[in-house]
């Protein structure tokens, strides 16, 4: 009797019980009393055969998440894009080939956590002798028998552990951080890596590679490889040579050039304009220098040639090779990357030249090969203003300044017969654009009338330039406006008219309480904007007036001797004021003046005391409450003076910016509408006009009101007269930038006379 052949012995085609001979399956449907109903009993299972507790429906697999603590999204949409990276091995036996009994072999088992689906993969190696790639494609693989009716999960995958994926076993060695993050927000522990067992096939391949090296390898140059490395690679240095000695010899600027990919070199000459040399610049055409040169070879004389290999009767009758590649030639009279450096002289064919300066990579290039450091020039060849004068370089002299134009303009055109305009520097420029500092001062005169004369002395930081503008007062006599055009003015008592360019002012020759003289007037600085001191405390290395560390330690150094004696002195001035909720111990502005001009006299000026009072000032954080009437009639007026009319196209504007209607917004939203909207308002006060208008508990602005404060027809306002916004805003006085008020007790704890005393008695 024939028997079919039965199913491939592959996964999925097999049953536990391969005696089995029924394979029915239980029906769901019954008759009882003739009624046709649904079976509601414990079915049993394939062929009738009772269910096991791992077979009923009721039965799941060990879960990741305690009860009702899981992932609410189905997993394809939690975890999407998101796999897990194991690193392991498995040992592959060999049969004794090679003399090796075995392999290792290292993989990587990527675990999806989107579909519970894995994949092993193997990484390349070289000249293994055995396929790589992927071992196991993407899938779900069941565990080994007898529990291949289940499926391998994350629960069977953490270091030091070995799982079977069909019929290899891996040892998991490693992971990667995501996945141990992963399992460690699970709850499950993951140890350390651990260490990989050595490949014995892996040590036989790296013998034998190693056993086909020779242990004497011959010796060559190879050009080959340098010209790959060092190709367009060149080290450039500045030269000269002094031929003055002959008839009609002069000073020639050299630029020499050294070829890294073949030790060649190449010097250019520098020829001035109108020089009267008729050359095409070149010095020395490229090719090996040598060091010393005694004559040409005759014509016709034989060139020695190296041989290498000699084997039999020498060269005649034998075999031999010519050296080629120049194993046995000599280069130790030739000039080398290692004979250049700022000072060598060179001997060009009889011509000595004196190398004085390299280029930046040529500096990066002897930093990194030669540990070179000191790369100063020996001269300052590259300005135009100098020359070279038995043997060194001296600077050109100039003519008197004449009083046309600036210094700058007068160097240009005694330095060449083409002018060109002054060098700026670019980078300041583009750092301090359009950042200056105002100050405020008074005008200092023989006449009285010129002490009343108020001015905004401006310092601009991207040229260090000064411009001064006079406030106009009314009835004063005088017009007011530009009273000095922006220029760079020189400090006093130096000569208009010297060849030299004068010292101008700078950055820290203005301060509260400096006296400087501009143009023949002498002004005194009381005051200045709060940029202009913000900007000298941020920058206090540069300002030493406004170093909060060298005013304390001045105060600190000053009171020493008398410390208790003189704040007992003065507690009467000290009075206790509540702010924000809470008590300080404080004292007013023109109080702590006073205490450190009797403490200090003249050692201290009103800069340093400025300083202080806004760096332990003890103001209220919150603003000052502003007149909702007043900011409405300024916006009114702002409004008018520019003749604004356009409410109705700003509301149409505003919603296409905010379609929703909302009813209030956020600050910045409505700064944003106001530039948007282009509604002629200054930031300051809009500033203003956003402090009065209505808002909700969470800060935003109600949109109506608004929109109210736009319309002068919806709220009258009473007229009033013409405003100076910026000047209203931003005053020239110490209160404004400092605060009447300074914490006295933040003061003196800063200073810390108090514990070195204390330390000092015990």
């Amino acid at each position: 009797m024939l028997r079919c052949s039965g199913l491939p012995f592959l996964p999925g085609n097999t049953f536990q019980d391969i005696g089995r001979s029924k394979f029915h399956k239980s029906h769901h449907f019954d008759q009882r009393n003739q009624v046709c109903i649904l079976v509601d009993a414990k079915r049993p299972g394939i062929g009738g055969k009772p269910l096991l507790a791992t077979d009923s429906p009721e039965y799941t697999l060990p879960s990741l998440y305690p009860p009702s603590y899981g992932p609410s999204r189905p997993g394809w949409l939690e975890y999407d894009r998101q796999v897990l990276c194991f690193y392991g091995y498995f040992q592959e036996s060999l049969g004794n080939v090679d003399r090796i009994p075995y392999q290792i072999r290292n993989v990587r088992i990527l675990y999806y956590l989107e579909d519970d689906t894995m994949q092993v993969s193997e990484p390349r190696t070289l000249n293994s002798g055995i396929p790589q790639g992927c071992l196991v494609t993407r899938q779900r693989i069941p565990r080994p028998p007898p529990y291949d009716s289940e499926f391998t999960s994350l629960l069977d995958l953490n270091i030091n552990h070995t799982v079977q994926l069909f019929d290899r076993v891996y040892t998991i060695t490693g992971c990667d951080d995501f996945s141990r993050r992963f399992l460690n927000r699970l709850g499950v522990a993951v140890p350390g890596a651990v260490e990989q067992p050595r490949d014995p096939a892996t040590e036989l391949r790296q013998q034998q590679d190693s056993a086909k090296m020779a242990r004497r390898p011959a010796y060559k140059i190879d050009t080959l490889g340098k010209f790959l490395q060092y190709d367009r690679k060149v080290l450039r240095f500045k030269g000269v040579w002094d031929d003055r000695g002959s008839v009609f010899g002069d000073v020639h600027e050299l630029e020499v050039l050294y070829h890294l990919s073949d030790d060649t070199f190449e010097i250019k000459e520098k020829l001035p304009v109108n020089s009267g040399r008729d050359s095409n610049g070149m010095f020395l055409r490229r090719g090996r220098l040598p060091k010393t040169f005694d004559h040409l070879p005759a014509m016709g004389a034989s060139t020695p040639v190296t041989v290498l290999n000699v084997v039999g009767g020498g060269l005649k009758g034998g075999r031999y090779l010519n050296d080629s590649v120049g194993i046995g030639k000599a280069d130790g009279n030739y000039y080398r990357d290692a004979d250049l450096r700022i000072g060598a002289r060179l001997n060009v064919y009889g011509r000595m030249v004196l190398l004085t300066g390299c280029d930046q990579f040529t500096e990066s290039y002897y930093r990194e090969s030669y540990g070179l450091e000191d790369f100063t020039p020996l001269y300052g060849y590259s300005a135009p203003r100098e020359q070279f004068v038995a043997g060194r370089r001296t600077e050109r002299e100039l003519p008197p300044f004449n009083g046309w134009g600036t210094h700058e303009d007068s160097e240009g055109n005694c330095l060449t017969l083409e002018p060109k305009p002054p060098k700026i520097n670019f980078r300041k420029f583009v750092v301090y654009d359009r950042c200056s500092l105002r100050f405020g001062a008074r005008m200092i005169s023989k006449i009285q009338e010129n002490n009343d004369r108020f001015f905004v002395i401006s310092y601009y930081l991207s040229d260090d330039t000064i411009s001064v503008y006079e406030i106009p007062i009314r009835n004063s006599g005088f017009l007011g406006g530009e009273f000095i055009k922006r220029r760079k003015l020189a400090l006093p008592q130096q000569d208009p008219y010297a060849a030299e360019r004068p010292a101008c002012y700078g950055p820290q020759h203005f301060y509260l309480g400096a006296t400087v003289r501009l143009q023949d007037h002498q002004f005194h600085i009381t005051n200045a904007d709060i940029y202009a001191l913000r900007f000298m405390e941020q920058h206090c290395e540069e300002f030493p007036l406004s170093n909060l560390g060298k005013i304390v330690r001045k105060l600190r150094d000053a009171m020493q001797p008398q410390y208790k004696e003189y704040v007992a002195k003065h507690m009467a001035k000290i009075a206790q004021v509540k702010i924000d909720g809470r008590t300080v111990s404080t004292i007013t502005y023109e109080a702590l003046r006073e205490i450190l001009i009797e403490l200090l006299g003249e050692r201290i000026v009103d800069q340093e005391i400025v300083t202080l009072c806004r760096l332990f000032s003890a103001e209220s954080e919150q603003p000052e409450p502003c007149d909702r009437e007043l900011v409405r009639s300024a916006v009114h007026a702002e409004l008018n003076r520019a003749l604004w009319s356009d409410l109705e196209r700003t509301k149409e504007h505003i919603y296409h910016l905010e379609p929703t209607g909302a009813e209030w917004l956020t600050p910045q939203r409505i700064r944003t509408i106001v530039k948007a909207c282009k509604i002629p308002l200054d930031c300051a006060l809009v500033d203003k006009m956003l402090q009065v208008l209505n808002k909700n508990g969470e800060g935003n602005i109600s949109m109506e009101d608004f929109l109210t404060m736009l319309n002068p027809a919806a709220v009258p306002s009473k007229p009033i007269q013409p405003l100076n916004i910026k000047h209203d805003v931003c005053h020239f006085t110490p209160y404004r930038v400092t605060g009447k008020l300074v914490n006295w007790d933040e003061l003196l704890a800063h200073i810390d006379l108090e514990r070195t005393l204390t330390n000092q008695t015990s």
